[in-house]
């Protein structure tokens, strides 16, 4: 395993800019890293993921599936729901006890119907709401039923432990898969580690087929691919602020679904160019629009941001699984930004916000949640906020990037906090 330093921020002008502008190497994806330790552990043959910047969770997934390789059964998950997610499959399907050590509110977040569906299979679970989250028992082949509108990475734990068994597993989805993007991620990666899936439609779902007894046969070197999540926040601050800003190490072609970012700022009226792997955003006139972003949760604190400071009305539509995240997400985006001096309402499963029409926000005091994507908000808020902003518990933003706060320092961009 290899890592690197932090991104590098650096200004430059490029001969076809006639504006300065902020250069940002972003860090690797968190969806692809851990999905890419995890298949290398079940190899006969690990292979080495080159993932030049680690996170807390990151370092969940390696530390777990460390434990994994050496047979031990206590993990310490953190706060990392896809550590967790994943793993407890892949331990009913070797059969082994695991014992999951969670943080925060990680016990608290939904293992159904996850947790039915391996219980049906063979598996015994510890109650719902409970640390550590323990499971024992031989996992089954058979069919696997999970609704579409749930978490999909109980369907990519499926999906990685299933093709362990000795029999062929079915894992059916009813209904739309929601964030299929972070599917599509699962079994792209489960390509390159040599396993064989087959996807058929059926009526308004699919089902995967899974053949069993399939061996784990890495490539010699994986490379962890940009992360979308992370970049929507810099393309953000180049849209909302002063200076153009530059993302390097992106995928045009990524199937990362918080791509979509590129799509929903220039909905707002944003101007982004791609030149090779970088694009720029550059500072722009926004105005209100609608987002569903039922397939692209992760983005809806990007674009409450945005949309505080657009002109009119902006509505961020099925987002009720935001209040399953870290934090409960519409309550706290709502919160943080209202104490900056925006103005976002709460409802049952979206955000409504009036943007200041370009005006600047207030500025003041917020605290983190325990979110770090809150933080993130919070901290680009400062951009186009009058007075500083503080952030209380501003820590919490090292579970996806420990070093943001620097990288916000060598971009010249945390001027207004505090």
């Amino acid at each position: 395993m290899q890592e690197r330093g932090a991104g590098e921020v650096r200004s430059r002008t490029d001969q076809r800019r006639t504006k300065l502008s902020i250069i940002i190497d972003i860090i690797p994806s968190k969806s692809f890293a851990h999905r890419a330790y995890l298949c290398s552990a079940l190899s006969d043959h690990p292979s080495q993921v080159i993932c030049r910047f680690t996170s807390e969770d990151i370092e969940a997934t390696r530390e777990c599936v460390r434990a994994l390789r050496e047979g031990e059964s206590v993990m310490e998950c953190g706060e990392s729901g896809s550590t967790l997610r994943f793993l407890l499959p892949v331990m009913g399907a070797l059969g082994r006890r695991g014992v999951f050590m969670t943080k925060g509110r990680l016990a608290d977040r939904p293992l159904s119907p996850l947790r039915e569906e391996l219980e049906r299979h063979g598996c015994r679970l510890s109650p719902p709401g409970t640390s550590p989250v323990t499971i024992e028992g031989q996992l089954t082949s058979g069919e696997y039923v999970i609704p579409g509108n749930v978490s999909s990475q109980f369907i990519s734990g499926l999906l990685t432990a299933l093709p362990l068994l000795k029999g062929n597993s079915t894992v059916v989805i009813e209904g739309p898969l929601e964030s299929s993007a972070y599917v599509d991620i699962t079994t792209e990666v489960l390509m390159k580690f040599g396993i064989g899936w087959v996807k058929k439609i059926t009526g308004d779902g699919c089902c995967y087929e899974i053949p069993g007894g399939q061996m784990y046969q890495g490539p010699r070197q994986y490379v962890v691919e940009g992360d979308w999540s992370n970049a929507a926040f810099w393309l953000c601050a180049g849209v909302i602020g002063k200076e153009p800003v530059t993302v390097r190490g992106l995928r045009k072609d990524s199937l990362q679904g918080d791509r979509r970012i590129v799509d929903i700022l220039r909905d707002f009226g944003a101007e982004l160019r791609w030149d090779g792997s970088e694009i720029t955003a550059f500072p722009s006139r926004l105005t209100g629009t609608e987002v569903d972003v039922s397939g692209v949760p992760d983005l809806a604190p990007v674009i409450a941001l945005a949309a505080s400071v657009a002109s009119g009305r902006t509505d961020i539509n099925n987002a009720g699984r935001l209040r399953l995240k870290e934090s409960d997400r519409l309550t706290s985006v709502a919160e943080s930004m209202n104490a900056l001096g925006a103005r976002v309402r709460e409802k049952k499963d979206k955000l409504v916000i009036r943007g200041s029409g370009g005006a600047s926000l207030i500025g003041g005091y917020v605290k983190s949640w325990g979110d770090h994507r809150i933080v993130m908000m919070e901290a680009m808020a400062s951009l186009v906020c009058e007075h500083k902003v503080i952030i209380r518990g501003k820590e919490a933003v090292s579970k996806s990037w420990p070093g943001f706060f620097q990288e916000l320092e060598r971009a010249g961009l945390a001027g207004n906090l505090k």
